[in-house]
Order: C-alpha cells, then sequence, then structure tokens
C-alpha cells in the first residue's frame, strides 16, 4: 500500500493541491497490481459521482501521474506514471500488454525502446498496445 504521505509528496511536487478525492483515486490506483480498469475504481470509490471521477482522473493525467494504459469498447485502464512523466509529457518508453487470458493489463519495459522518426515531425508520445498470454498465465 502506498504511504498517504508519498501520495500527498507526488501531488504537491506536480503543483497540485491534496485532496480527499485525488488522495483517495490514487490510492486505489497505486496499489492495484497492474492498470486498474475504470470500472474497478467506480467500484472502489466511495461518495464519487461520475462528473467527480472524470474531472479527478483528468487531473491527475494532466498533472503526469497517471496515464491510459488501454482503452478498449468494454473499459479504460489507468496506471501509475513513473518519475520521468510531467504535466507537459508522458515519456513511457513501455508497451501495455493484454492478457487474452486473465484480462490483465500491464505497463512491460522493453529491452529495446521504440524509436521512430518522421521527417518534419516532432514527436511527442508512442503508444503500443498488445494483446497475447501473460507470463502468470502461460
Amino acid at each position: 500500500m502506498k504511504e498517504k504521505g508519498d501520495l500527498e509528496n507526488l501531488l504537491r511536487s506536480r503543483n497540485l493541491k491534496v485532496t480527499s478525492r485525488r488522495l483517495e483515486l490514487l490510492t486505489i490506483i497505486s496499489n492495484y497490481t497492474s492498470a486498474i480498469p475504470y470500472s474497478k475504481i467506480q467500484k472502489n470509490l466511495k461518495n464519487f459521482d461520475r462528473v467527480t471521477l472524470y474531472r479527478t482522473l483528468k487531473v491527475l493525467l494532466d498533472g503526469g501521474i497517471i496515464h491510459k494504459a488501454f482503452v478498449n469498447n468494454d473499459d479504460v485502464y489507468y496506471a501509475r506514471c513513473r518519475q520521468h512523466c510531467t504535466s507537459d509529457c508522458h515519456d513511457h518508453k513501455h508497451i501495455h500488454l493484454k492478457c487474452t487470458v486473465c484480462r490483465e493489463v500491464s505497463c512491460v519495459d522493453v529491452i529495446h525502446p521504440v524509436q521512430i522518426k518522421i521527417p518534419n515531425v516532432i514527436i511527442k508520445q508512442i503508444e503500443i498496445e498488445v494483446s497475447g498470454v501473460c507470463e502468470n498465465c502461460i
């Protein structure tokens, strides 16, 4: 379980106000072992309406604290960002793997990060979603 003080410091380091709602949401996302689906976030929250949840997720996304790890027709999965993400740029050098057996979504580091160069284009972010069977289900 993430310590409340650590999460408060993380919010402050991104110049975000520490609120009980932000802490509650961040605690749920931080304590989940993989990327957590929106539907599970909703089930775990107390006294959150849909609009408040949406706004709180947006603040954490914009602050470089969480990212969307996987999006499909059924759900959106969220995961904690690593320390090198900022409010200006999500800097992920990993892929998002959705296991076709257990349905979990994980952020997986790769041996050789994907590097793409396009003439006359500044690439800010690359997102790669992969489906397959995770190491726990093999």
